[in-house]
This record gives structure tokens, sequence and C-alpha cells, in this order.
């Protein structure tokens, strides 16, 4: 064998070898939701993530959280006590994506100023107070005539899970089910072996005010290929019997639903979920029997009597789920958003300096007497009312600041 011929022999062995040989496996691979999901119309979310059980037991999940938070600034007393107060906002385990800020005047609200990180940052608040940004920050507080600052922080909060569940798709790999409770907008979420942060797994979706039917997802797990590999341990699922009632326990994987802080009275019990819900042959789907806003009149039919017999109904007022989530929230009315940013999702020209200048539309008590805090509602009826912009008062368009401002 010439020299010539042996060198070809060895490059085509590499070229098998790199080629043909097993194909690698991610240790990490997102399985539910698909990365063509990238809408959620519920606060809740379930995340499957498939995990080579040689890479450990253990899977670091970073997840959006937020707040809003009026800090008083008016006296040397409260600026001195201010970097006390910004450390209470922060939860354990937290890190910071945005910090947005605004000063109150007496004339109105500066133009909200931003600091904005990466993940790969991994900027905790002991981090961020330790940069040049913070002092900074700090310093402008202090020196500032201003009576509060409106501070808006985003960011991720680490959980650490453990799982006992086999992945039934793949030999050799575990599988981690994950509730996720998502903040409005936009959400990262990161996941990774603890420790490997630097090669975690992203994925993205959009928390938004709106309503759509389930049976419209182009991403549907009940009666898919993967939903038939979970029926050997899981019964009643739709794939094992399409034709049966919906009596099963669906929070075994829906349970994420339900996570909020209020919890909607038919979801509360998740071997209830027929009350609402039936699977449909015809769409292949899990579907609401009913419809909304029919399902939602069953049990709410007071508010059926209101909207039809106002004057001026709010337009949006039969589609109950564009404002309310169906099954759990951590707002009042388990709205999906807080009042303020839920009405601005339509009425995005009102954000602020409404009615008049200086008005607050939030962050404010209602009255000396009354320490609820101002919002649209305070003002307006969400569902319907007998005055023209469903205002709460008639009689002349001071009616309504009467109601409070009665000197």
């Amino acid at each position: 064998m010439t020299k010539k011929s042996f060198k070809l022999i060895a490059l085509c062995i590499t070229f098998c070898v790199i080629f043909l040989g097993d194909a690698p496996k991610n240790d990490l691979t997102l399985i539910l939701p698909t990365p063509g999901d990238t809408v959620s119309y519920d606060q809740g979310k379930t995340i499957l993530v498939s995990v080579l059980k040689d890479a450990g037991d253990r899977l670091l999940i970073s997840t959006q959280w937020e707040v809003d938070k009026l800090v008083d600034v008016n006296t040397k007393a409260t600026k001195d006590n201010f970097a006390k107060e910004f450390y209470k906002i922060f939860e354990p385990r937290t890190s910071i994506e945005l910090l947005s800020y605004s000063f109150k005047f007496y004339s109105g609200m500066s133009k909200p100023d931003s600091i904005i990180f990466s993940y790969s940052d991994t900027m905790t608040l002991r981090s961020f107070w330790q940069t040049a940004r913070f002092a900074e920050f700090l310093k402008e507080v202090q020196s500032i005539n201003a009576s509060s600052i409106f501070i808006k922080i985003r960011g991720w909060k680490d959980s650490i899970y453990t799982t006992t569940h086999e992945d039934p798709t793949s030999e050799g790999r575990a599988l981690y089910k994950i509730p996720v409770q998502l903040i409005p907008d936009m959400n990262r979420i990161y996941f990774s072996i603890p420790g490997q942060s630097q090669n975690a797994g992203e994925y993205s979706t959009r928390f938004i005010v709106d309503s759509n039917p389930i049976d419209s997802s182009p991403e549907r797990f009940h009666n898919s290929k993967l939903e038939h590999s979970c029926t050997p341990c899981h019964e009643g699922l739709p794939s094992s019997n399409p034709t049966q009632e919906t009596n099963t326990d669906c929070g075994v994987c829906h349970k994420a639903l339900i996570g909020g802080k209020l919890v909607h009275g038919p979801a509360a019990d998740s071997k209830e979920c027929g009350t609402c819900h039936s699977w449909s042959s015809e769409k292949n789907a899990m579907i609401v029997t009913k419809g909304v806003p029919d399902v939602c009149y069953d049990c709410h039919d007071e508010k059926k009597k209101e909207i039809e017999d106002s004057k001026v109904p709010h337009p949006v007022a039969n589609d109950c789920v564009s404002c309310h989530s169906p099954h759990g929230s951590n707002q009042p009315a388990i709205l999906k958003k807080d009042v303020y940013r839920l009405c601005l999702n339509c009425h995005d020209n009102y954000k602020s300096n409404h009615p008049v200048d200086k008005h607050p539309l939030r962050s404010a008590k209602l009255s000396d007497t009354n320490n609820e805090e101002i919002s649209c509602v305070s003002c307006h009826k969400p569902h319907g009312s007998e005055n023209a912009a469903l205002l709460k008062a008639g009689g002349g368009s001071m009616a309504i600041c009467m109601q409070c401002h009665q000197k």
C-alpha cells in the first residue's frame, strides 16, 4: 500500500466517524411549548423540558418578575431612606433586566429613564448595588427636587426543580414539568443545568390581553403524538378515549393555570373542568362548550343584565376573557393586568394627565378619607353605563369631578 493510499483510507475512516456516527443529543430539549407557540392568553403556562440524566438531576428555571412602586422622596429623611426602600422591592433569588424610573413634580411626571441588562449579566441586587450606575442613580434621587419617584423593575426569578419522571419519548432522559406564571407582555424564560446558565435554553412568549378560542391554537397537545406517549401512565386523556366526559384531574398538567393569588371558582377543582370545557371530536380539540360570554353568564347573570340594560355598553364587555382570566390571576377580579395597564391596551392615548393636567391615573389615593388606589374604574364603569364615556355619574361634564372635589 502506498503512502498516498494510506492517507486516503485514513481520511475516509475519519469522515465516517464524524458524519455517520450516532447523532449527538442536546442535554436540554424544550418539548412544550413549541417554538411556534409565542403568544399566551392566560397567566399560567406549563413547560416540559427533557434533560439527559447524565447531565444531573436538577433544573434551574428563570422566569420573569416585575414590580411597580411609588416611593416618597419629598424630604431629606425620605431621600436618606430611599436605598432601604429600594432594597425592600427585591425578592430573594432575583436579578434585574430593566429598571425604569420617573420623578413626580407638581407640574407632572418626568420622562422615564431606563437601565437595561441581559440575562447573561446576572445582575443581582447585590451586584447592581456595587456598580457606578447605581451610585449615579442614588445621587440623582438625593439631589432632585421631586415629591416622589415611580419605579418599575422587571427581571428574572430563579427556581430549582427536581424530577422523578422518565421521559416517555426517549431513554436515558428525565422529564421536568414546570408550572410557570407569566407577567404581562414579553416573557423570556431560561432553563439550564445549575451552574451552567451560560448554556441556558430560552423560550419566549408574549402574554397579551386578548381572547382566542383554545381550539384555534396551531400547537395542540391533546390528541397529539406526544399525548399518546403519556396515556400508558396517565388515564383520562382525550387520546385514550375521545368520547368521554371531561372529568379527569386536569391539574396534573394544568395547575399553572390556577397558580395566581386569585382562582376562578369553577377552576378551583381541577376535576371539574367539564363545567366549562368539553372534548370536540369534530375539531379534535378541547373547547369551551357554550362559548364566551354564554358560559360566563351561567354564573354571572347580573353582569349580563348590566350590559344589556346599559345605554352605553362597553364594546368589549361581552368578550369577558379579553380582560378577565378564566382560571386565575394575581389581580383583583381575576383581571389579566392591573386596571391602568389593562385599559391602556385599547386607550393608549390616556397614559397621563387625564382628564386634566396633573390628574393622577394610578399610584395615588382616591381621597383623604379613601385609601383605595385611583384608577380608570374610579370614574368609569367597565361593563356599561347610563352616561357618556361610561362615566359613573351623569349631569354634566363636572358631575364626575364633584364626586371627589366638592369644595
